[in-house]
C-alpha cells in the first residue's frame, strides 16, 4: 500500500511541473536556481517525497527526487531524472526519465543497491552490496526484454570480477589474473553462484569456448545490453 501511496506522490509531483510549466520547453540558462517541492504522500502531515527542479522564466524541469518509503524521516531512495524529446499530446513538457537511483533496501542507513537506467524504462544494471559491508561486489546486467540475464560477482574486492553468471553455466577466474579458467553448471543462478563462491564442481574452460571472452557465444535471449557485442 505503501509503495501505491509513493507513486501517487511521485504524481503529484510531476503534476506540478505540467500545470506550471512554460508551453515552449524554452532551455534553461547556466546558473539556474535549484528549487525542492515536498509532498505528503502518507496523509501523516510530514512530507516523504522531495522534487529537486530548476526554474527559469515559467520553466520547470525536475532533476531529482527523494523517498522515505518507510516513513522514519530518512530518505532511503534517491532518483536522478533526465528528459527525453518524448512529449504526449495533453503535456507541455517533455516526459521526464529515470538515470540513475540508489536505494536503501533494508533501510539500515546505507545505500545498498543502485541502479542505472536507460530510456523506455530500461534498466542497464543494477549494482549490489549484497553482504551490506560498504562494498558493491555483484554486478547485474540486464537484456533490451528487460530481463536480468548476467550477474558479475568480484569475490576477492580488488576491483574486478571473477565470477560471471548465467542461466546454467557460471565462469570462474580462480587466480584473480583476469582470464576465466574453470566452469561450473547448474539449474539456477542461485546454485550457480554457491558452486562459483565454494569453488565446487568445476571444471576447466578454454577462453575458446568461454562466453565470457566470446561474448557473441552467448544465446541471443541471454545477451546483456551492455557487454554483449551490441555496440561494437
Amino acid at each position: 500500500m505503501k509503495n501505491k501511496i509513493i507513486i501517487s506522490g511521485l504524481g503529484c509531483i510531476l503534476a506540478f511541473f505540467i500545470f506550471n510549466c512554460n508551453s515552449n520547453n524554452e532551455e534553461l540558462p547556466l546558473g539556474t536556481s535549484m528549487k525542492m517541492l515536498g509532498i505528503d504522500t502518507s496523509g501523516n502531515g510530514e512530507n516523504d517525497s522531495f522534487g529537486y527542479y530548476l526554474l527559469s522564466k515559467g520553466n520547470k524541469r525536475i532533476v531529482y527526487q527523494e523517498i522515505d518509503k518507510n516513513g522514519d524521516r530518512k530518505s532511503d531512495e534517491f532518483i536522478w531524472v533526465g528528459s527525453t524529446n518524448r512529449r504526449s499530446s495533453e503535456s507541455k513538457i517533455n516526459e521526464p526519465v529515470k538515470v540513475y537511483e540508489e536505494s536503501d533496501s533494508n533501510n539500515d542507513g546505507s545505500i545498498d543497491t543502485i541502479r542505472w537506467f536507460l530510456p523506455n524504462d530500461f534498466i542497464s544494471m543494477v549494482m549490489k552490496d549484497s553482504n551490506k559491508d560498504g562494498y558493491f561486489e555483484t554486478t547485474v546486467y540486464y537484456s533490451f526484454a528487460k530481463k536480468p540475464v548476467r550477474t558479475e560477482i568480484d569475490s576477492n574486492q580488488d576491483g574486478f570480477a571473477d565470477i560471471f553468471i548465467w542461466s546454467n553455466r557460471a565462469e570462474i577466474d580462480t587466480n584473480f589474473d583476469k582470464l576465466v579458467d574453470s566452469i561450473v553448471l547448474g539449474d539456477s543462478p542461485l546454485e550457480l553462484e554457491g558452486k562459483a563462491m565454494e569453488r565446487k564442481d568445476m571444471k576447466p574452460v578454454t577462453s575458446s569456448n568461454s562466453w565470457h571472452s566470446n561474448p557473441k557465444l552467448v544465446p541471443m535471449e541471454e545477451r546483456a545490453i551492455i557487454g554483449s557485442g551490441y555496440f561494437y
